[in-house]
């Protein structure tokens, strides 16, 4: 072990090598934290505090007076910064950026979703730049990666944009995907903002997404523009320990 760092630091970074090496498996039990204060010469109030920085990344997690185990290892999304990049029509890729996301990961996506129309409140009216009251479409999501739930979305369109339109639902229109929807329309979307800020999870998220004890959970809100009008605002929450943000930048 390094000699810097808290000593719970330096067990919490051994334990997470044996467990990245195999040594402890997933599914397996950590040695009681008796045994392990003797192995690391340390107070088991230190290996308490090693245990529970392992499970605030999600690696172990405690089921009571049966032990510490490795958590089975979790399907991993990696985001990358041609999440958003429009695909050739020749493309054999979804459309769905989700799906291109996992399917990258070697995985197979899923999702439930429910549509509604509703009213934007003053927070949506704003990100929409649209008056409060005025008509929108509502859709709720839940996503999945090889099963596992990963992230869970809501999504904002104002209806005047796409009522009428072969678009109008977004998972049952003439496609897939916020910018080849809008591409369908004519409505080309040229840029997106993104605000992501890690936070504890609300107890349904904990629930929603299989959360371990201590995992945070990553919060979007995302809205696409096309020129200056925001055309689909979302807030999505992902699974800390499930997703990871890859981006890579022009500077000029």
């Amino acid at each position: 072990m390094s000699p810097d760092g808290p000593p719970y630091t330096r067990i919490a970074t051994s334990l997470r090598e044996k467990i990245e090496s195999g040594d402890y498996p997933p599914g397996s039990r950590l040695p009681p934290h008796r045994e392990l204060a003797r192995t690391y010469q340390a107070a088991q109030e230190t290996i308490r505090r090693a245990i529970a920085q392992l499970q605030a990344e999600g690696l172990v997690e405690t089921r009571g007076q049966h032990g510490t185990f490795v958590q089975t290892r979790q399907p991993v999304r990696r985001i990358a910064t041609d999440f958003y990049q429009r695909r050739p029509a020749s493309s054999a890729e979804p459309t769905s950026p989700f799906a291109r996301t996992v399917e990258a990961a070697g995985g197979h996506p899923t999702w439930d979703h429910e549509t509604t129309r509703e009213t934007a409140d003053e927070h949506i009216a704003a990100r929409l730049a649209i008056q409060p009251g005025e008509p929108v479409i509502v859709t709720r999501y839940l996503y999945r990666h090889d099963g596992a739930p990963i992230q869970t979305a809501v999504s904002w369109e104002p209806a005047a944009l796409t009522s009428g339109t072969p678009i109008e639902l977004p998972e049952a229109g003439a496609a897939v995907g916020v910018v080849a929807r809008f591409d369908a329309i004519g409505l080309r979307i040229d840029s997106v903002t993104e605000e992501i800020a890690a936070r504890p999870p609300t107890p349904a998220e904990v629930q929603t997404l299989a959360l371990p004890p201590g995992v945070s959970v990553l919060e979007m809100n995302r809205t696409y523009y096309a020129g200056d009008t925001p055309v689909e605002t979302a807030t999505i929450v992902m699974a800390g320990h499930r997703n990871v943000l890859a981006y890579r930048l022009a500077v000029s």
